[in-house]
């Protein structure tokens, strides 16, 4: 039993670190829609990503079959998301930076 719950955590928290990936590329999604609208709208925009940040975590413990909310679940969320920052925005940025250049050219 013990190592069940165990697994299951593991499990959880990569979930998790997926969910907080897929977090960080909402938020990439919704950033062109934030520059674009107005001041007032700004607040609404950011709420919304964080219910859907939200929704996404709850989906990840439901999925890894967690029967509580752990402590863990804030800091898999957050590694996840960093992680798609360093490891996944980062590298495609700067594609996109010698894309523009190489078609300037």
């Amino acid at each position: 039993m013990i190592f069940q719950e165990t697994a299951r955590q593991g499990q959880g928290l990569l979930f998790l670190l997926c969910a907080g990936g897929a977090a960080g590329m909402l938020y990439d999604l919704l950033s062109p829609l934030r520059r674009r609208a107005p001041r007032a709208a700004v607040p609404a925009l950011d709420i919304l990503w964080c219910l859907l940040s939200a929704a996404l975590c709850l989906a990840a413990l439901i999925l890894s079959q967690e029967d509580q909310a752990r402590l863990y679940a804030p800091l898999g969320m957050l590694c996840g998301f960093a992680a798609y920052r360093l490891a996944v925005r980062l590298p495609l940025r700067a594609a996109g930076k010698r894309a523009r250049r190489f078609r300037n050219q």
